[in-house]
C-alpha cells in the first residue's frame, strides 16, 4: 500500500523543502518507489531545489484535466530516481485552493499504487489546507529548529493537528542543531509542553546538524545528497531515511559543524 508521509513546519525557514527533496532521494536509494508532492500550494519551490524547469502539473491533476501519471515529472539524481508532482515554481497557481481541491489531491495520492511512498511537502504554518493534508497522511514529520519562534510555532501545529484528529501526534525532527545535546534539548522543550498541556508525547526521530554545505547545495540548485553526500547533514538525513524505511539506522553523529 502507498504510504503518505507529510513533512510540516510551524514556520518558514526551517529547511522543510530541502529535507523533503533529500528524503525523496534517500528513500529512492533504499529501493522505495517515491513520489514527492510539493503541496506548498502558494509557493511551490521543490523544483528550484532540484534545478528543474519542468515540475509537473499539480493544478491540472486537481482540476481533473490530467491523471496522476500525466501530471508528474521524473527526477534523476544519478542512479537515484523518483517522481515530482508540483505547480510551476513561483507561480502561486494554487494559492486559493480550498477544501474541495485538497480532497481531490488527497484522493489521487491515496490511490497512487505505483509508489511505495508519497512524500508531501506541506506549506509552512497552520493553514486549513496544511492541516487537512497532515490529518490524512499516515505519518506527519514536524521539522523545527533551535529558534524559539520555531519551537513555539511547532507546538501550535501539534496542538491544532491533535485538535483536528483527536489522536494524531506528529514526529519531531530538529534541524540545524549544533550537536546531539542541542537537538535533544529542543525536542524535549516541545515534548514537555505537549505532555503537560496536550496530554500527548511526540516522538523524537532525530536531529540534523547545522552544516554550511546545505546552503551551498541550495545555491547550486542541486540535491544535498548529490552535491555533498559525505557532509554531516547528508549523513544524518540518510540515517533518518533508513529509520523511516524500517532499517536499523547507524548512530547519529554526536556533533555537527560549528
Amino acid at each position: 500500500m502507498t504510504r503518505l508521509t507529510a513533512i510540516a513546519s510551524g514556520k518558514g525557514g526551517t529547511g522543510k523543502t530541502l529535507l523533503a527533496v533529500s528524503f525523496a532521494q534517500a528513500l529512492a536509494q533504499l529501493g522505495e518507489r517515491v513520489l514527492l508532492c510539493d503541496a506548498d500550494l502558494g509557493l511551490s519551490n521543490a523544483g528550484v531545489h532540484l534545478g528543474l524547469g519542468e515540475t509537473g502539473d499539480l493544478a491540472g491533476l486537481i482540476a481533473g484535466r490530467k491523471t496522476l501519471q500525466q501530471a508528474i515529472v521524473p527526477v534523476n539524481c544519478g542512479r537515484d530516481r523518483f517522481d515530482l508532482l508540483a505547480a510551476p515554481s513561483g507561480s502561486g497557481a494554487l494559492a486559493n485552493a480550498g477544501a474541495a481541491e485538497i480532497d481531490r489531491l488527497i484522493a489521487a495520492l491515496e490511490t497512487a499504487s505505483a509508489y511505495d511512498r508519497v512524500l508531501i511537502d506541506l506549506g509552512a504554518g497552520v493553514g486549513s489546507e496544511v492541516l487537512q493534508l497532515a490529518a490524512r497522511a499516515d505519518d506527519t514529520l514536524l521539522l523545527l529548529t533551535p529558534d524559539p519562534a520555531a519551537i513555539t510555532d511547532a507546538y501550535a501545529f501539534a496542538k491544532l493537528l491533535l485538535r483536528r484528529t483527536t489522536t494524531r501526534v506528529p514526529q519531531l525532527i530538529v534541524n540545524m542543531a549544533l550537536n546531539a545535546t542541542e537537538g535533544r534539548r529542543v525536542a524535549q522543550a516541545l515534548t514537555e509542553s505537549a505532555r503537560a498541556f496536550l496530554r500527548a508525547t511526540p516522538e523524537f526521530l532525530g536531529f540534523i546538524p547545522y552544516d554550511t554545505r546545505v546552503c551551498d547545495a541550495v545555491r547550486r540548485q542541486t540535491p544535498l545528497l548529490s552535491a555533498f553526500p559525505q557532509t554531516p547533514a547528508a549523513l544524518a538525513i540518510e540515517s533518518l531515511a533508513r529509520r523511516l524505511h524500517g532499517e536499523n539506522a547507524a548512530p547519529m553523529a554526536a556533533s555537527g559543524l560549528r
